[in-house]
């Protein structure tokens, strides 16, 4: 495991050897930050956010990550993405498969028309199930999260849900529907989840494979 060194316009860029393959990443320094901050994107690729100028000690941080960055970054670019799908074949996915989309009709637009009912009708019973409600459900557009509760116990959802496997939404659903009564995800929260949905890790495996974004 080595890293090389090339000069950017931009900044530094280094090269990082792990098992035979090779991963380029950035650095940006910035003497406000408090902490380095390694940032994995399937497109930008991975930048190294720090306040630290001493190279040497850098190269030693990512050397000890390498193995999380490669198998962080090969699971991004492995990630089914609906721009992507829809930009390739002019599909969606709509739990779990690739569907088409009728003539003029946007992502976004179905999105919304599929998302919005099926999860309202799934807190609804779930809600009723737990024996909690919240304060309010709200949708919106994500780039990194699927769901949230707020400290006032107000749900907001990810348009992009319907794209999901149904049994994944509904982990999601409980997932949130579980903050209401444990604001951490500490093991009561966990044993809360797993009361009403005993499978939930394999939902979370599955929901590595998509992208909260449209």
């Amino acid at each position: 495991m080595r890293a090389s060194l090339t000069k950017s316009k931009v900044g530094l860029i280094k090269h990082l050897e792990y098992e035979g393959e090779t991963l380029s990443y950035s650095i940006v320094t910035n003497k406000r930050l408090k902490h380095l901050y390694i940032h994995i994107d399937p497109k930008k690729g991975v930048i190294v956010k720090t306040p630290y100028t001493s190279h040497e000690y850098l190269e030693r941080i990512v050397h000890q990550k390498a193995s999380w960055i490669f198998k962080k970054f090969k699971a991004l670019q492995e990630r089914t993405s609906v721009p992507q799908l829809f930009e390739d074949e002019g599909k969606v996915l709509y739990l779990g498969e690739a569907i088409g989309l009728h003539v003029n009709q946007t992502p976004e637009a179905f999105y919304k028309e599929k998302t919005i009912p099926l999860v309202r009708r799934l807190v609804e019973e779930w809600s009723f199930i737990m024996g909690v409600k919240p304060a309010k459900i709200s949708f919106r557009k994500a780039k990194k999260r699927w769901g949230s509760c707020s400290h006032i116990n107000e749900l907001s959802f990810n348009l992009s849900l319907a794209q999901l496997p149904l049994e994944c939404i509904t982990y999601i659903v409980i997932h949130e529907l579980s903050h209401i009564t444990h604001k951490h995800h500490q093991k009561s929260f966990w044993n809360c989840v797993g009361e009403f949905m005993p499978e939930y890790k394999a939902c979370e495996r599955t929901l590595k494979a998509f992208s909260p974004s449209l």
